[in-house]
């Protein structure tokens, strides 16, 4: 049986499969468009028990090149057995520079994928050069189940425009063939959105880091302000609403321009037993590395969408202390990249040791400075206990495991069978294809 949730790695290789091109369209010896390329690809879920990594590949049924520069793939988020991704290079507001990109659809149930096309112009019913003045949010393609298990969703995509810009934003709406009358095509609203005036600029705008589904309402989310919710399904037009992050918890100043920082690194929220839960590292981003012993692992639960409850909350030099971390033999360096199991009240935190280490030519003299990553560790952690419960890790020097992108995601619970599961021989074959790296 798969897991109930995994941790699903963000970024989706698309790998060949081995078919002809005219095999993959019926036996046509015309070259297939990049949609009918997608469409015959093969999901391929490469599923483990948290905290090991799922990875998601697809297998190609035609040659690369008909598919141009769209030779990957970001996942955006996922409800349930829906996942959406982004293709190649497209994001909404730059189809100017990736023209081929567009959303693609994955359905663990029934192993289908959907292709749905770039943001459209005449979307809403005029004909105006909307590309041009779209501006992106972040991470905010959101995917919505709709009508149970008909197989129903509802794609949304929720941009602003460069002028006026926020509060004022467009919503876009795709309804699956089987959601409702307006089907198939974009459907785009004007709306404004309920954000503090200090989250509209001019030097501090909202930006979208992940987007999840809770309640049947889209938590489009902002790591250092808050989180915008979106009921889509309301009586009259979709109600948007704003809750800000517990107080004193809020990072956002004028001029800081998101702190030039990866906020996942030190920042994640999700759906843990049916409750969004918000984990930071506390102090992170005043505190040096010397000093990360007095960094606290913190976490905060809202359950009704209104208020936060603080959880519980582990100093980093208590941590470093404990038995479980010494018999482990972990290292005594920052915990990085926290992300919320679903199931239980546990995080998942990762590891990096790194140095720098002089570069030197082959007369001896020393060229410049290079970071070598000694260690890296995946670490599955009970803060209530302060307990290590597992961890996993080795030598390395791939520099790629030094900033994962990683979600937690339920779709594993519908997919058929166990035969996504990852085991030693499969595991074996799919990583010697994609080289994908291990943690």
């Amino acid at each position: 049986m798969a897991p109930p949730w995994v941790l699903l790695d963000r970024q989706v290789k698309f790998v060949d499969g081995g078919l002809f091109a005219g095999a993959a369209i019926g036996g046509s010896s015309r070259e297939p468009t990049l949609e009918e390329a997608l469409l015959v690809m093969e999901p391929h879920p490469v599923v483990a028990d948290p905290p090991e990594v799922t990875f998601l590949s697809m297998l190609r049924m035609i040659p690369a090149h008909p598919m141009q520069k769209v030779h990957d793939a970001t996942i955006s988020s996922t409800d349930k057995n829906l996942v959406v991704l982004y293709t190649g290079m497209y994001r909404p507001g730059n189809g100017g520079y990736a023209r081929d990109g567009c959303y693609l659809v994955y359905d663990a149930s029934r192993n289908s994928l959907a292709v749905i096309p770039q943001l459209d112009p005449a979307a809403g019913g005029r004909l105006v050069p909307v590309l041009r003045t779209i501006k992106c949010l972040g991470n905010s393609a959101a995917i919505v189940r709709h009508g149970g298990e008909t197989g129903a969703f509802v794609l949304a995509e929720l941009v602003t425009t460069y002028h006026p810009g926020l509060p004022d934003a467009q919503l876009y709406q795709w309804w699956s063939s089987c959601a409702g009358v307006n089907s198939g095509r974009w459907l785009r609203s004007a709306v404004r959105l309920p954000l503090p005036p200090d989250l509209c600029g001019p030097t501090y705008f909202f930006q979208i880091d992940m987007a999840f589904v809770f309640q049947g309402s889209i938590c489009w989310v902002d790591l250092l302000t808050g989180i915008l919710i979106c009921d889509l399904f309301a009586l009259q037009e979709p109600e948007f609403s704003f809750i800000p992050l517990p107080q004193g918890r809020s990072l956002h100043t004028p001029n800081n321009v998101r702190l030039g920082l990866k906020v996942q690194a030190f920042r994640s929220m999700g759906i843990v037993r049916g409750a969004i839960k918000f984990v930071a590292l506390i102090g992170y981003t005043e505190t040096s590395l010397s000093k990360s012993s007095n960094l606290v692992l913190e976490t905060w639960t809202c359950h009704d969408l209104r208020e936060w409850k603080k959880g519980p909350a582990l100093r980093v030099g208590d941590l470093w202390a404990s038995e479980s971390f010494s018999k482990m033999e972990l290292p005594r360096v920052r915990p990085m990249f926290p992300v919320l199991c679903m199931d239980e009240d546990e995080i998942v935190i990762f590891l990096n040791d790194v140095e720098y280490v002089d570069k030197v030519d082959r007369f001896g003299q020393i060229t410049g400075r290079q970071l070598v990553l000694n260690g890296h560790y995946v670490v599955r952690l009970d803060l209530v206990q302060n307990k290590v419960l597992y961890s996993k890790g080795g030598t390395t020097n791939n520099l790629a495991l030094l900033e994962p992108a990683l979600l937690a995601s339920d779709f594993s619970a519908y997919l058929r069978g166990s035969k996504h599961r990852q085991s030693g021989k499969e595991a074996s074959n799919v990583g010697a294809i994609m080289k994908r790296p291990r943690y």
